[in-house]
């Protein structure tokens, strides 16, 4: 099945990787998948991204909740998806308050990206049940990077520097369920998309 993840940028389209390994978890045959961002409107990006592919089964729409109630966002990718006339799947992605909440739940997968895999500084990372109710996991995520990877210095600025890297690499390698599932915006994610699978299969 062929799928697309539009998104606001390029760095969210590591979640293409995540996707496809939960697709195929949940019985999809070979997932593939793509990424768009062009578009000024959300509703531009639906339009021009489903146009830009030969066959679209299932659309994918990440928008960050930030400080909006995620049930606005879901009601925003709604209208846009009926605003670019798209009448087939779609699944919302809308982490709470953004991404990066999604990405603080393993303390091994951050310090492998930063290649201390044997470090043993605490990272003060918040709680499962925190996560999503930090107003700026964005920041956290940054001091974890730094902390684990154990530099003072110059070295310490490169990881601050290198910090969209350490990020697209934590995406790319995110597990599909495990920890997630104490986020409730990731099970909804799921549960949306095992949903949407089933209709495509009738």
């Amino acid at each position: 099945m062929e799928f697309l993840l539009v998104c606001d940028g390029s760095s969210d389209g590591a979640l293409v990787t995540h996707i496809r390994r939960l697709l195929f978890a949940i019985g999809a045959r070979e997932p593939d998948g793509n990424y768009w961002t062009q578009g000024r409107y959300l509703v531009d990006k639906i339009r021009n991204g489903v146009a830009s592919q030969d066959n679209v089964d299932l659309v994918f729409v990440h928008r960050d909740a930030e400080s909006a109630d995620s049930e606005r966002r879901y009601q925003e990718i709604e209208d846009a998806i009926q605003n670019a006339s798209f009448h087939r799947r779609w699944v919302g992605v809308v982490p709470v308050r953004m991404t990066e909440a999604w990405l603080l739940l393993d303390d091994h997968a951050i310090r492998d990206a930063v290649r201390k895999p044997n470090g043993t500084i605490p990272l003060s990372l918040p709680l499962p049940h925190e996560c999503e109710q930090r107003a700026d996991p964005k920041a956290i995520l940054e001091a974890a990077f730094i902390t684990a990877s154990e530099t003072t210095g110059r070295r310490r600025e490169r990881i601050r520097k290198s910090f969209s890297t350490l990020r697209r690499t934590l995406l790319e390698n995110l597990p599909v369920g495990g920890r997630l599932e104490q986020l409730e915006s990731w099970r909804r994610f799921r549960d949306d998309t095992v949903a949407a699978l089933r209709q495509l299969a009738g």
